[in-house]
């Protein structure tokens, strides 16, 4: 999966492996093989969660546990094919901003300053459990420590049952919120988008994340969500108040400024960042197993092998694979020079290592 030029293939991995072996019983091993991929995936989750720790501790950071899902887009079968892939269904992508057929896959990630870690993925199947119940799996399945925990998702996610499921591990919420969400200050019920068309701009502060500068209006007070809270609506500076031009957020912890709560939720676009790569160099929506349990095995040694490269490169996926890469071929120049010194001929290089 890590080699340069993988396309998802269980040929691209037979004939990476240089064995002899038939490309079926690759097929066998993913769909009907007797092993257990749970225990695989609590190595993972073990792994990241040691490392991430470590860091906060090591830094005195907050942890941050980031929430996300993508589509593996598939090409939409026709009614008589006889073999369809299982568990594709219609699903929106952000990305293309419409729907498209193939499999929603949530997965989280933790981070503690610059280091990022795989730590749990699912499969979203529309006869299974739904993305919110997935979501609330993998934050039960994250270890509560004596480090402040934060869960970073979008305005998809933060539903009563996730809220409740965060406050139950003592970990606090800063996500996005859909801008038709509805809330009641001073006991009256209305919408964000309707609650900020009497905001003006001498009603927000100026907040500066990175380079870019936002207008911001600070809510605080009990919703229907959660007992008290902050609610930030944010508008990019010089482009007016218009509620329809406005981003809303939730964040569970009173104590954080406003400058400190987005300045944490930008810290989410890791995980968009962390989709793009194992999409681009792992393949990640290009496999083409169709049984429902060979995906999912899949998609857990993909993760598997996303989680060897962060640790490799502490932290950082991207530099974890290009590492690999460039490792692999050292490798391959000291094998081919070992080889020669030991009296083999070019032509049973070629054939040991299946270029003849």
């Amino acid at each position: 999966m890590l080699s340069t030029g993988f396309t998802g293939t269980l040929t691209d991995i037979q004939r990476e492996s240089l064995k002899e072996r038939d490309r079926r019983t690759l097929s066998h091993f993913l769909t009907q093989g007797k092993w257990d991929a749970s225990y695989l995936e609590r190595i993972v989750q073990r792994v990241a969660f040691q490392q991430v720790k470590a860091c906060a501790q090591r830094e005195c950071s907050p942890m941050f546990v980031i929430l996300d899902d993508a589509v593996c887009e598939k090409i939409q079968p026709s009614s008589q094919a006889a073999h369809m892939i299982q568990g594709a269904s219609f699903q929106h992508s952000h990305l293309k901003r419409r729907h498209v057929y193939g499999h929603a896959v949530v997965q989280t990630l933790l981070r503690s300053g610059d280091q990022v870690f795989p730590f749990a993925t699912a499969c979203y199947y529309p006869q299974g459990k739904s993305k919110i119940e997935l979501a609330g799996d993998m934050i039960q399945a994250v270890p509560m420590s004596s480090c402040r925990t934060y869960v970073l998702m979008d305005s998809w996610y933060p539903s009563t049952s996730v809220l409740q499921t965060c406050a139950e591990r003592g970990f606090h919420v800063i996500s996005g919120l859909k801008t038709n969400r509805i809330f009641y200050p001073q006991g009256i019920r209305q919408s964000l988008q309707s609650f900020a068309s009497y905001i003006s701009k001498t009603d927000t502060d100026l907040v500066t994340i990175g380079s870019s500068a936002y207008r911001v209006y600070r809510y605080e007070g009990k919703l229907n969500l959660v007992e008290n809270a902050v609610l930030l609506l944010r508008w990019k500076d010089g482009e007016g108040i218009d509620p329809k031009q406005m981003k809303a957020f939730l964040c569970t912890d009173v104590s954080l400024s406003n400058g400190e709560i987005l300045n944490f939720y930008s810290k989410r676009w890791t995980i968009e960042t962390y989709f793009r790569t194992v999409k681009v160099q792992l393949a990640m929506e290009r496999y083409q197993v169709r049984s429902a349990q060979g995906i999912d095995r899949y998609l857990t040694l993909l993760f598997f092998s996303a989680l060897c490269c962060t640790c490799r490169n502490h932290g950082s996926l991207i530099d974890g694979i290009h590492g690999y890469r460039i490792q692999k071929k050292h490798d391959m120049i000291e094998y081919i020079c070992n080889q020669a010194q030991r009296g083999a001929t070019l032509d049973q290089i070629k054939t040991r290592l299946r270029v003849a």
